[in-house]
């Protein structure tokens, strides 16, 4: 008797476990992020499909390929980045508020990607190209968190300084940065 009432306590037990794993992981799919939240939480994200609610501050000019939802104090910006049932985001959307569903990304950067990024920069400088580069990436440093007046070459420095930073405090020898991908549903809430 006693071993039927422990076999029936495990049972009950796996079952509540069972049905609260399948409850929070209804939440987080059915959960509809502000652009801070998905800044702050996607580094636990990573790998999940997830919605988000937001002003469309720009799309990519060049590819079309790429939106960029605002916060609500409009200094940062987080990327979208267009899946298989998108050819090009509308360019009529920005301005507007949409939700966007697609899949937290991580986007790892190493001194070794940083110089060659300083190399293109620098390249560019001596060019003379380095004011219409600056120009496309600002909404891309917006939504790394970076210095949009700051040159390309700027920027690269700056992200060296913080990652040498970094690997001298004993962290990970790379930067992260965050986006979502294979965003194959987007809609207009509010225009």
């Amino acid at each position: 008797m006693k071993r039927q009432l422990n076999v029936l306590l495990i049972i009950f037990a796996a079952a509540n476990l069972f049905l609260l794993n399948n409850i929070q992981a209804q939440n987080a799919e059915s959960h509809v992020y502000s652009v801070e939240e998905i800044i702050e939480k996607a580094p636990t994200l990573v790998g999940q499909t997830v919605t988000v609610k937001g002003n469309v501050q720009h799309i990519c000019e060049r590819s079309g390929r790429k939106l960029f939802l605002e916060t609500t104090d409009g200094k940062r910006t987080f990327r979208f980045n267009a899946g298989k049932k998108i050819d090009k985001f509308d360019e009529n959307v920005v301005e507007s508020i949409v939700i966007a569903t697609g899949v937290v990304a991580e986007q790892r950067v190493t001194i070794e990607d940083l110089n060659k990024q300083e190399a293109t920069a620098i390249a560019a400088e001596k060019a003379q190209k380095a004011k219409k580069v600056a120009e496309h990436c600002t909404s891309e440093a917006k939504a790394n968190g970076e210095n949009t007046t700051a040159t390309p070459l700027q920027r690269v420095q700056t992200l060296k300084a913080k990652l040498n930073k970094q690997i001298a405090a004993g962290k990970n020898n790379y930067l992260s940065f965050y986006t979502i991908d294979d965003t194959n549903e987007y809609s207009i809430v509010k225009k």
